[in-house]
This record gives C-alpha cells, sequence and structure tokens, in this order.
C-alpha cells in the first residue's frame, strides 16, 4: 500500500502546478502590455529576494550575513511599495520608553522621521529611538529554526511591552521546521504570554505565514489581537509565489493603524530606574540614588521588583494623604488648612504597622546640647503616585538595597548574642 502523503508534500505538489500556471499566465500578458497589474511586480520581487538570499550564503562572518539579509528587505521596503512618511532604520536600532525601559536590538524599526528625536547615536552603530515615534518594528532571521524562532519571538516581546499598539514582525527566508512543528511553538508562545505582546504575524517568504487566531478567525492587528482569548495558530501557506505581496498588505494596514506622537524630549532626560517590569524614581534624584560605604565606596540603592510590587499594592489601597499635613503631622505642628488648600499635592505614606507618623517620618539628630529634627523617608514616585517610604520600614523589610559587600543594616542593627 502506497504511503500517504503528508501535508508538506502535497503543498508542494499543489504550489509547483499553480506557480507554473501563473508564469505561464503572465508571460502572456507581459507580450501584450507593459504593466498589467501588480501580480508580475511582486512575482519578481519575491524571485529576487529569494536569489539575493541565496547569494548571502557564502559570507562567512555571522554578523555580516545578518546584515547583508536585513539590507535585503530594506531594499524592498524602500523601492517604492511603501509609502515615504514610513522611514525604515538603515541599521539596528533599540527603542526606548518614558518608563526607562529599553528594547532589545531591532534589525527594522519603522518610523516617523519628521519627528524622530534620536535619543542616542554612537556613529550610526548603535541608536535608540523613542518609542512615541515608531510605528514598530521587523526582525530578521535568515532560516527559521526552533532556536530563531524564541529569540526573535522575544525580541519582539521586548518591544511590544512599550508599545502594544506598534507592530512586531518575525520575518524569515526560508526553514526547514515541520508546519506543524512551528503551529505548536506559537501555541505554547501564547500560552505563556499577554495577548498584546504577540507579533502581529510570523512570516517565511519561501513558504507562507502564520497569525493568531480565536474563534475561528486570524487577526493580525494588534487592537483586535490584544483582546483574543482561547487563542489558535492559522497558517497561511504561500501557492502562488505571492507571499511578499500579502505581506506588504499586512505591512500597509498595520503602519495605517499605528499611530505616533512628537516625543517630549523632557520625558526622557533623566529615566526612572527600572525593576523588571515595573520602574520608579527617587524624588530627590542624584542624591538618593546612591549611598556611600565607608569601606567600599558608593553603591547604588536600589528597590527588587518584589519590594516594590509590595509597597505599591499596599498604598493602591489605602487613601492619600495631604504632603503637607503628613508633615504637620510628623513634627507635631498645628494644622493648617489653608496652607493644605494652598498645596493640595497628595502622597502615600507606606506605613503597614500603622504606627504614628511622627515615630516613622522623623528623627531627632544630636548636635551637642542640640536636638535638630530631620526627615527619616524617602520619597520615591512608582505608578502614578508619591509614595513616602520611611527608614524604618526600609531597613526592617530590606526594601531597598544597601552596599552588596557588606551586612544588610538589620543584620548591622542587631545586637550580639
Amino acid at each position: 500500500m502506497p504511503k500517504k502523503s503528508n501535508f508538506e508534500d502535497k503543498e508542494k505538489g499543489l504550489r509547483e502546478r499553480i506557480i507554473s500556471s501563473a508564469k505561464r499566465a503572465i508571460a502572456l500578458r507581459s507580450k501584450d502590455r507593459e504593466f498589467h497589474g501588480l501580480e508580475r511586480e511582486f512575482y519578481n520581487y519575491q524571485a529576487k529576494m529569494i536569489v539575493e538570499y541565496e547569494t548571502t550564503k557564502d559570507i562567512k562572518h555571522p554578523r555580516d550575513v545578518g546584515n547583508a539579509r536585513e539590507s535585503i528587505l530594506r531594499e524592498f521596503l524602500n523601492n517604492g511599495c511603501l509609502p515615504k512618511k514610513y522611514s525604515v532604520s538603515s541599521t539596528s536600532v533599540r527603542v526606548a520608553s518614558p518608563s526607562g525601559h529599553l528594547s532589545h536590538e531591532m534589525d527594522i524599526v519603522l518610523y516617523d522621521e519628521d519627528e524622530l528625536i534620536t535619543l542616542m547615536n554612537r556613529n550610526n552603530v548603535y541608536e535608540v529611538y523613542p518609542v512615541e515615534n515608531t510605528y514598530g518594528v521587523i526582525q530578521v532571521k535568515s532560516k527559521l529554526t526552533t532556536k530563531e524562532l524564541k529569540s526573535g519571538l522575544d525580541n519582539l516581546r521586548s518591544y511590544k511591552k512599550l508599545n502594544p499598539q506598534g507592530f512586531g514582525i518575525l520575518f524569515s527566508y526560508c526553514s526547514d521546521m515541520n508546519w506543524d512543528l512551528i503551529v505548536k511553538h506559537l501555541k505554547v508562545y501564547a500560552s505563556e504570554n499577554s495577548s498584546d505582546h504577540y507579533p502581529n504575524f510570523i512570516f517565511i517568504l519561501d513558504r507562507g505565514f502564520f497569525a493568531f487566531a480565536s474563534d475561528g478567525k486570524a487577526e493580525f492587528l494588534s487592537h483586535k489581537i490584544a483582546k483574543m482569548d482561547n487563542v489558535d495558530i492559522h497558517g497561511f501557506p504561500d501557492r502562488q509565489q505571492q507571499n511578499l505581496y500579502q505581506f506588504q498588505l499586512m505591512l500597509l494596514e498595520l503602519c495605517r493603524t499605528s499611530k505616533t506622537s512628537l516625543p517630549q524630549m523632557q520625558n526622557y532626560f533623566s529615566l526612572p530606574l527600572i525593576s523588571e517590569e515595573q520602574s520608579y524614581r527617587f524624588a530627590l534624584g542624584s542624591f538618593a540614588e546612591f549611598g556611600s560605604c565607608k569601606e567600599h565606596g558608593d553603591y547604588p540603592r536600589k528597590i527588587s521588583s518584589q519590594s516594590l510590587t509590595k509597597i505599591t499594592d499596599w498604598c493602591k489601597a489605602r487613601e492619600p494623604i495631604n504632603g503637607v499635613k503628613a508633615t504637620h503631622l510628623a513634627f507635631n505642628m498645628p494644622e493648617d488648612e489653608e496652607a493644605y488648600a494652598r498645596q493640595p499635592s497628595l502622597v502615600y505614606i507606606y506605613n503597614p504597622e500603622a504606627l504614628a507618623l511622627s515615630d516613622i517620618l522623623k528623627h531627632d539628630n544630636e548636635y551637642g546640647n542640640y536636638i535638630v529634627p530631620s526627615i527619616a523617608y524617602d520619597i520615591i514616585i512608582s505608578n502614578n503616585m508619591c509614595i513616602w517610604l520611611p527608614y524604618y520600614y526600609s531597613i526592617k523589610e530590606e526594601l531597598i538595597s544597601n552596599c552588596p559587600k557588606c551586612p544588610s543594616l538589620l543584620d548591622q542593627l542587631k545586637e550580639p548574642e
């Protein structure tokens, strides 16, 4: 009994027959007139890109190979099918957010050149763009393997976290991976990540593309993907050698629906400190960002993601207090409603033990015969909250890091047995 053909064999045979018919029809049309539609043009573009990809195989250095293959796609994007308003980066770029987070290196970034502010440029080799100025990104892989698929998805996620409404495309020239294996890996990725971090589609030039789907319908627009649940993967094999045309159609629609804005330079002057997915800043800036150890010198004062979550979650569940009023309570000063009205700023005070503010926000310093009170808390900004973080809790709960080469402050304060 003959062996049953698998999906890949069936697709290969069907593809060859359809392409043969298309070539013959195109040849006849070309005899009749010079331009008879985009079908021939994209057929030629795709064939040319595959040939150019093959010619790069004699390049030895991996970095040079990658650059050459990125250039092939850049040349196509700049050939006139993409409106000039969507500029294509000439080199790999990193994208920054006012939150302080930075994407991985993006092979190709599409951006608004008229409003671009380059945040950092080192001899046109290392560039950083503001996220507000970008439409989306493309990661280019020569040959899609399991390893390259995972690394490409990780890189795109680093951008989508900064700009969920921007697009992220994984582009490759070829792949020997079984169709079902690609689907399997994408399903695993979908189950482990938030839908607004999914790539918009995964493209293999000589085979087809994959998109995320829900309720039997595949989507590639960011705002629709973000709403997905019960996610599935749909594959679209290229049977007519018009895969590149489909890529261009989707890319144009993604550009059209992605919005950019003029970056506010002041948002990037001094970025917040990052703690995994979160960020924070010390209100006193550099005065509070570092400590000084007599033995080991300066060290950064950091708040771990676990501690920052603990602090912000506690504060979110409490009511804020007027900052001037909190100061008056801490220093046993009379209340002044007029002052509170003039300065209405609200603050959150981390105080899980519900201690008196005078006990945790103020410290008395002795200078000879004099006692001079001073504040005993850090002020941090996180999750749109101004938080007063008493030293008492910072030390007791080890919320802010001490000199990494010394025992913790809590251990130092413990009396020897």
